[in-house]
């Protein structure tokens, strides 16, 4: 899926760019012909910022594609902006059952220090462990593997950057090893939609003092659903309370997650205005434990599915 692992330099400069296929990756680090019989194929090779939801949904078919030819695991490599988003996705829309995992890089192959060969060495090392049959997607890292749903980028640059607050990793490689400590007790698969997945979801993040501007532009494009990224455990300062009660008017769902970096929406602990027991009130549905890039992309998939947004929230 192209990213920083497959970048080099484009000639006659000093930037990068993603060019380098899959073929070419596997090349690169020997390692892997002891690990498993490969096979390979390129579904794009862009930058993540680029990723689109159709992208998604194209990768969701072609996983479930090798599921049925009958492979034991699949390895993605994948740009670091958005790689937490697409393995979510994955999670929404393919069941577990055998070995889903993402990778990529923070240094490009041309830098020292390059970590995308040891990266893929040890997704591939997890993809063919058994273990990970159930534990649905992950993020292999820096040595560490983390749940979809938890896994976030916390650094521009450091190549410990992913981390998944509030939880920790699932496991890690070591040695050629791959050590499972925890299983997720959840299942975040909704279903994969025949289409890409079309609804609209704007995603509004509040900051003290702001306005109801974006969030009533935002409503005025009749989305399908709006997220709202609150105060501490899922609370709207009161200038938007307005907004939200128009919203919910027209019939529009609102969601609440929160802005903070772990941690679940709260239900019943305070009550004032634009706390948590007000906005359940007014009809705003609050997200749960997911943070609330991963919501908008739950309710994206879930609309797309048919369902209700009250139905899909809040995450256990």
């Amino acid at each position: 899926m192209g990213g920083t692992i497959s970048s080099v330099a484009t000639a006659g400069t000093a930037e990068v760019s993603p060019s380098l296929k899959a073929e070419q990756l596997i090349e690169s680090v020997p390692e892997l012909a002891s690990v498993a019989s490969i096979e390979w194929g390129d579904m794009t090779t862009i930058a993540s910022f680029a990723v689109t939801l159709a992208d998604m949904h194209e990768l969701a078919l072609a996983v479930e594609q090798a599921r049925a030819d009958g492979v034991d695991g699949v390895v993605i490599t994948h740009g670091t902006d958005t790689i937490e988003e697409t393995a979510y996705a994955l999670a929404l829309m393919v069941p577990r059952g055998f070995g889903i995992v993402l990778t990529g890089a923070m240094r490009n192959p041309m830098l020292p220090g390059a970590d995308g060969h040891g990266n893929l060495l040890a997704a591939f090392l997890a993809a063919a462990h058994p273990t990970l049959a159930h534990l649905g997607p992950v993020l292999v890292f820096n040595d560490e593997i983390h749940a979809a749903r938890f896994v976030s980028k916390s650094h521009s640059t450091r190549p410990s950057t992913f981390a998944s607050a509030g939880s920790g990793p699932i496991g890690e490689v070591i040695e050629g090893r791959v050590y499972v400590w925890f299983t997720p007790a959840y299942d975040d698969e909704l279903g994969l939609p025949d289409a890409p997945p079309v609804p609209r979801a704007p995603l509004i993040k509040v900051a003290s003092e702001i306005d109801d501007l974006v969030l009533r532009a935002a409503i005025e494009s009749r989305p399908d659903a709006v997220v709202i990224e609150g105060f501490g455990g899922g609370h709207a300062l009161p200038p938007l309370l307005d907004a939200i009660d128009d919203a919910i008017a027209r019939g529009i769902p609102v969601v609440m997650a929160p802005r903070v970096f772990a941690g679940r929406t709260l239900e019943r602990t305070y009550r004032i205005p634009g706390a948590e027991t007000d906005l359940i009130d007014r009809g705003v549905i609050p997200a749960g434990h997911i943070a609330g890039h991963k919501a908008r992309l739950r309710v994206i998939v879930g609309r797309a599915l048919g369902r209700e947004a009250s139905s899909l929230f809040p995450v256990l």
